[in-house]
């Protein structure tokens, strides 16, 4: 379950499954089972719950056991907002609008072609790249600032 333990209890967990490899799958589905067997005592009257705890083990099944217990580990029981499809789309077009137009300094239909959408919104990604890029530059300027302070204050 584990290859790279991060704790105590993952190592454990790691040598008590390496001992015994063909109990790892079923270790998996009991696992799961365990899963359905919470949710069902949990939720038997909260509709909202049970549509989490599913979509706990849809990611769970997604991920395998190692990197869902690394998700775990990294969340530590916090409340999460995960972006919706349209918004990490959108996410992703900005970012390759911006790689093309700041970075191969493409022009708007070459970027159009290049993404293979003739009816990007070139005003709306337009923006958006020229904000992002405004960002970036703002933080390089505060690393700069921050790089400088510290050489100043080195040589003094």
């Amino acid at each position: 379950m584990y290859t790279n333990s991060r704790s105590l209890f993952q190592e454990k967990i790691g040598s008590i499954l390496d001992k015994n490899k063909s109990c790892s799958a079923l270790f998996e589905n009991i696992f799961k089972l365990q899963y359905l067997y919470k949710l069902e005592k949990i939720t038997s009257e909260d509709k909202e719950l049970t549509n989490e705890w599913m979509i706990l083990l849809r990611i769970y099944e997604e991920l395998g056991p190692e990197n869902f217990a690394k998700l775990v580990s990294i969340v530590k029981g916090r409340t999460l907002s995960f972006p919706s499809e349209e918004e990490l789309q959108d996410s992703i077009i900005t970012t390759l609008c911006y790689y093309y137009k700041e970075v191969e300094n493409k022009n708007w239909e070459e970027i159009k072609k290049a993404l293979n959408m003739p009816d990007l919104n070139t005003i709306s990604y337009g923006i958006k790249t020229r904000q992002f890029s405004q960002f970036i530059q703002l933080q390089t300027l505060r690393i700069l600032n921050k790089v400088q302070g510290n050489e100043q204050s080195s040589t003094s």
